[in-house]
């Protein structure tokens, strides 16, 4: 635990948060020092923040709204679940944009994982992955 929340500490430091709010403002929130569960969950969401404005922001560079993209990628159903009023499915025809802006979030967050070396970003991944395996088992 300790060594993924020195990583996610590495790479919420060197975040660019310009044009990005949201993150900026989960970025300064305190985290808890004496609990290192809890830092790994509140620097995952920090993450995560950082990955989603940067999406948001290419979905709509791709010329979709958020809630087309959302129900895209997950559906009518699931876009209702997250609290869109009666979302409408979307034309076929939009996929291919959707598919760009999500080639484009990988491409805004490349820079970020960059700051870490080969090793450190395999140990993250692998973090990540014992992580997320635990949430599931």
């Amino acid at each position: 635990m300790e060594h993924f929340n020195h990583l996610a500490q590495q790479l919420i430091d060197a975040a660019d948060a310009e044009a990005l709010p949201l993150f900026a403002g989960w970025r300064a929130q305190p985290c808890p020092g004496d609990a290192p569960v809890g830092a790994a969950m509140q620097r995952i969401h920090v993450l995560r923040e950082h990955r989603g404005a940067c999406h948001l922001a290419a979905v709509r560079l791709c010329g979709l709204s958020a809630q087309e993209a959302m129900v895209i990628n997950l559906g009518v159903e699931q876009a209702a679940h997250y609290g869109w009023q009666e979302p409408r499915p979307v034309a076929a025809a939009l996929t291919p944009r959707w598919q760009r802006a999500d080639r484009l979030t990988d491409e805004l967050q490349a820079p970020l994982y960059a700051t870490l070396t080969d090793r450190q970003r395999t140990e993250f991944a692998q973090h990540v992955h014992a992580l997320t395996g635990a949430l599931t088992a």
